[in-house]
């Protein structure tokens, strides 16, 4: 993690376990985790604090998922900044242009 550029107060360290379900919703058994005390998986995530999301501020969506049929489609969320049908993009890291063409809610 220090290679990537985290420092250790940047960490929090939880055991869970997927296959069990352990300290993800309720707390671990003490007897199979004496020495945590900390909070549960979602416990933790309650309490994390969001950046603010700037409308005005330069365009960052994710690109969570795409296909081509036959127009290249992508799917991701908008982290920052706004978008809307006419404007052109880059995609990133390769410059490659694109337009939107149409967008459609999740929520829809």
């Amino acid at each position: 993690m220090k290679a990537t550029g985290y420092s250790e107060k940047d960490l929090i360290w939880i055991p869970i376990s997927g296959l069990t379900g352990a300290n993800i919703i309720e707390r671990v058994d003490p007897q199979k985790c004496s020495w945590y005390k900390g909070p549960t998986f979602l416990e933790l995530m309650d309490t994390v604090e969001l950046d603010t999301r700037y409308p005005e501020g330069p365009l960052r969506v994710p690109i969570l998922d795409k296909m081509k049929d036959p127009n290249i489609l992508v799917s991701g969320k908008i982290e920052n900044g706004s978008i809307k049908v006419g404007d052109k993009l880059a995609i990133m890291p390769t410059g490659a242009p694109a337009q939107v063409l149409g967008l459609q809610d999740a929520k829809n």
